[in-house]
């Protein structure tokens, strides 16, 4: 943990505490039903992640690497994108206003702002403006890492990594945005290039999900 996130555990405790004590303050819904034609959208979501897979796992491939090609100018990878586009994944997402309070927006997305010193801002101005809203009086208990999370788990999100191909948002119902970027209400901190973020218990499926579906592993769990 020191590695990642500096040695400053107390206040990351009291981060995330106060992360887990906001998210169980908010109406968390984890299952939506959908008509025939966005599962029929779905699959070809599905369809054009799978390609896209290939095509980043093709990368590696020593002819490839040998002649510089670039994977995102293959016949999979533009018949991936083509497909995407056909699926028009950025309209379903029945849960993409859900924990992300207007209250606590940030002023600029993690994929807007290039340097980690800006990153690192945009993060800890939620977080304080989060901490304002709680401190009216409640005490909130510290959380130990160790074993104490609510029932949640802890998310890592690295925006240099970021391929922004909307398959992990689709996949998650909108928890994930198009930059695979969690909702702003599970913020943690920011610090060395990775975002620190809580999942609810309630969509530890979904967000598997969008992992599982995110090429260019970007997002993964800490644990």
């Amino acid at each position: 943990m020191n590695r990642f996130f500096g040695p400053d555990i107390e206040g990351l405790s009291v981060s995330l505490a106060e992360t887990i004590e906001w998210c169980e303050r908010q109406k968390i819904v984890g299952t939506f039903d959908e008509g025939e034609e966005i599962k029929r959208r779905r699959n070809l979501g599905k369809e054009a992640n799978e390609l896209i897979h290939r095509a980043y796992e093709e990368r590696n491939r020593f002819w490839n690497r040998l002649l510089r090609r670039n994977y995102a100018h293959s016949r999979l990878w533009r018949r991936g994108m083509e497909l995407y586009r056909q699926a028009d994944l950025s309209s379903i997402a029945p849960l993409a206003l859900q924990l992300r309070t207007p209250g606590l927006a940030p002023t600029k997305s993690l994929s807007e702002v290039q340097t980690e010193p800006e990153r690192e801002e945009v993060v800890r101005s939620v977080v304080l403006r989060r901490s304002r809203l709680l401190s009216s009086g409640t005490e909130i208990a510290k959380v130990k890492f160790d074993y104490d999370l609510g029932g949640g788990r802890l998310l890592l999100y690295v925006p240099a990594e970021n391929l922004a191909d909307g398959a992990a948002e689709y996949v998650s119902g909108g928890f994930f945005d198009l930059d695979n970027t969690p909702p702003w209400d599970v913020w943690v901190t920011y610090s060395h290039g990775i975002l620190l973020s809580w999942v609810p218990p309630h969509l530890l499926t979904l967000v598997q999900d969008g992992i599982d579906m995110n090429p260019e592993c970007c997002i993964h769990w800490m644990d």
